[in-house]
């Protein structure tokens, strides 16, 4: 089955808008949407002895919350300017850290909503935390990492969990190779120019055109504006 690029310009891309008590609300857009996102959910169950039995009973204590680990990618290499990728992710880390101000006697660090085209919105917490930079300029100057960020959530919501809205090679997103892909195919259908081919082998760290697998994992880069 071929997959439909015709939304290349208007794809859905990921956001975290971090909900500040005491000042103005921000929104962080992520430059590639997540490859896969981990939910996990605890319930509580206890168990309780029974007098001459060797397998106790269970009481049903109540639903933990739901939590989601993720990996969202950010890239500043393509702007024209380098540009420090921390000045971008230092969003998410101010967000990890108490909020000052404001009249409240308990200090916490806000809430944050992620939320991914119509499908998914979940308003949490921020538990965890974890920046590696993988891409640098040549004096050292990061200009690409991967953020995992653990999230937990706070209020019920019955949209969470849908599926990604959103799949294929749409710039800005992960393209799995198919059986007879190509790299000037794959720019083709991506950015509507077959020769921009060299910047998805590029920015993947391909050598070699025609060492493309089925299954392959490939980075669609934002075209150069």
């Amino acid at each position: 089955m071929s997959t439909d690029f015709s939304n290349i310009q208007t794809a859905n891309k990921a956001t975290i808008k971090i909900l500040w008590k005491n000042k103005a609300q921000e929104t962080l857009t992520c430059h590639f949407n997540p490859e896969k996102y981990t939910i996990t959910r605890t319930i509580g169950w206890q168990p309780q002895a029974i007098k001459g039995g060797d397998t106790p009973a269970t009481e049903f204590t109540g639903g933990g919350p739901s939590t989601t680990q993720l990996t969202l990618l950010f890239d500043t290499s393509l702007e024209s300017t380098a540009t420090d990728v921390r000045s971008i992710t230092k969003k998410l880390w101010d967000a990890a850290r108490i909020e000052t101000g404001g009249s409240d006697p308990i200090k916490t660090p806000p809430n944050v909503m992620f939320s991914w085209g119509t499908n998914w919105a979940y308003e949490a917490v921020i538990t965890s935390l974890s920046e590696e930079f993988i891409y640098f300029n040549r004096d050292g100057l990061p200009l690409r990492s991967n953020v995992t960020i653990g999230l937990q959530q706070i209020k019920d919501d019955d949209s969470f969990g849908r599926q990604n809205p959103t799949s294929g090679a749409i710039e800005g997103d992960i393209y799995i190779v198919r059986e007879g892909d190509r790299l000037d195919l794959i720019a083709a259908r991506a950015y509507k120019k077959p020769g921009m081919w060299r910047s998805i082998a590029e920015f993947n760290g391909i050598d070699s055109p025609g060492s493309l697998r089925p299954g392959q994992r490939l980075i669609i880069p934002p075209a150069k504006r």
